[in-house]
């Protein structure tokens, strides 16, 4: 039987896959508790854009890890 994966693992497979994900999305494969995941993975290096769509809807944008040589935009 296979190792479970976290809920952190989870988001990081998401947004690696999709590109990006709402915070609907993350609440539904990472738990309300989507936000401590999205730090942990930033504190690893993972770069996570947030972008508001509108009132009450978020979209966290992935783009690689510090020391990718891809270049990236980080919204201000």
């Amino acid at each position: 039987m296979g190792k479970a994966l976290t809920n952190t693992a989870k988001i990081l497979k998401l947004l690696k896959a999709n590109g990006s994900a709402t915070n609907r999305e993350l609440n539904t494969v990472g738990g309300f508790r989507y936000g401590a995941r999205l730090h942990e993975l930033r504190q690893e290096g993972h770069i996570i854009v947030t972008e508001r769509v509108h009132e009450g809807l978020y979209r966290f944008i992935y783009k690689g890890e510090d020391g990718d040589t891809d270049e990236y935009e980080v919204a201000a």
